[in-house]
Order: structure tokens, then sequence, then C-alpha cells
């Protein structure tokens, strides 16, 4: 069976947006297992839902025995954020080992606006750190003018929808370090689609666990009519190449 690198997982129990079943790293084990997962990015419901700075301390205590889980940190405009200097950010990820960030814009009440947000994007850029963030949320045009104020941004964009391919589409053939995550994304032979015009590159898996079952986007991915080299591209080695390629 193939292996998978989930870059979009959410553990501890969501305070805003409530669930019956959340994620303990016992339970996150399990869907790994299940799955064939061997590795996983995660956040924190704490570093969304109550606070970020917070969480993301309680994120590296909770995975601290696990060498297949990465952390991945929730960060606010430098002006509201404890960490509020490029140094002292990157001094953090360096001890703790921080592979990705996540921007939740929607919760936290802050614009993707340059005069807000560019004095974070910049160093990020710089060290080719992949931003984790849903357009749906926080709209699409502030993607686009994102992408032009820091066009080698690592930009993942999660909790898309089968109705996204004409945004998509235009970010992919620009932006060569674009990715999208496939757990939202359904159209009809929609990774086909992606990979005649652009290639497998900037497709990843990611599951959207605790929301959303892997296997509906292992099934996607395991019966696209691409060749296998491809769907391993998409269900590994682009995750674990932008992780490698984080430079601290």
């Amino acid at each position: 069976m193939r292996e998978y690198f989930d870059i979009n997982v959410m553990i501890g129990k969501p305070t805003v947006v409530q669930l019956d079943k959340w994620l303990t790293i016992d339970r996150l084990s399990v869907e790994m297992d299940r799955f064939n997962i061997k590795k996983a990015l995660v956040y924190h419901s704490y570093s969304r839902d109550y606070d970020a700075h917070f969480g993301n301390i309680h994120l590296i205590e909770e995975i601290a025995e696990c060498s297949d889980i990465y952390p991945s940190w929730v960060l606010l405009p430098l002006d509201i954020f404890p960490l509020n200097s490029p140094e002292k950010l990157i001094e953090e990820f360096k001890k703790n080992n921080i592979r990705a960030i996540r921007l939740f814009p929607e919760f936290h009440n802050f614009l993707l606006e340059e005069e807000i947000i560019g004095d974070l994007l910049a160093p990020l850029e710089e060290i080719g750190i992949p931003v984790i963030v849903s357009p749906n949320k926080v709209g699409w045009k502030d993607i686009f003018n994102t992408l032009k104020n820091h066009p080698q941004l690592k930009l993942i964009l999660v909790d898309l929808t089968y109705r996204n391919s004409s945004y998509v589409f235009p970010l992919l053939k620009r932006y060569k370090d674009v990715y999208i995550e496939l757990s939202g994304y359904i159209p009809f032979l929609g990774i086909e689609g992606i990979y005649r015009r652009f290639g497998a590159e900037q497709m990843v898996f990611g599951s959207n666990l605790p929301y959303k079952s892997p296997g509906a986007t292992l099934f996607y991915i395991e019966n696209a009519d691409i060749p296998e080299e491809a769907k391993d591209l998409i269900a590994y080695k682009n995750a674990s190449r932008l992780i490698q390629e984080v430079k601290i």
C-alpha cells in the first residue's frame, strides 16, 4: 500500500466549532495506521479557537514523543503576537522544529493586507516555510494580492471545493510555489485535469482530520488516471520535499 504524508490535521478538542469526535494523539495514531499515513503535519485546536501562542506551546508538549508528527504553528500578525519580530519567530522555529505555518484570519480577526501581515510573510517567504490558509474563508482576492506581494511564498491552499478550478488554475500557472490540498477539491477528473496542465508537483495529500476521513481522498488519488510516479508525488513526496526545504 502506498505511503501517505497528511499535511492537514487538527488535534485537540475544538472550543468554537464543536465536534462529537475529536483527535487525541492516540486516536490520530490509529487513523494513521489504518490508512498507511506515515507522517502528519498537525496544528492544535487551542491555537485556532483559544489563543494561538498558548496552543502552539501546548502542541509541542503533546507531540514531544511522536517522531512521525510535525508541528504546524498558528501565527498572528507580528503587531499582536508575543513573538513579535522575525528574529524571535525563527529562533522558536529552530528550537521546536516548526516546518509549516497556518493562518486563520477569519477566526483571529485580521486582514491579509500588506500593512497588517507583510512583515510576517516576508521572513516566512525568505526561509521557504509553507503557509497553510483557506482561500474560501479569507477570500480569493486576498490570496491573489498576497502572492503579488510575496511571489515566492510557499502557499498551501486548503478547504477547497469542486467549484474552485477557476481560481486554482491561474494560481498554479503563475506561481510554482502554490500547492493545493485535495481533501475538498473533488471535481470530475480534477486530479487528472491539474496533472495534464501542470504536472503533479503542486498537489499534496491532506485529510482535514477530524472533520473528514482520509479514506475518500486516498480513494480519489489511488484511482486517478495518472502515472504511479505522479501518485507518489501527491501522496508523500511533495510534502516531504516542502518540509525538508525549510531553511532554519
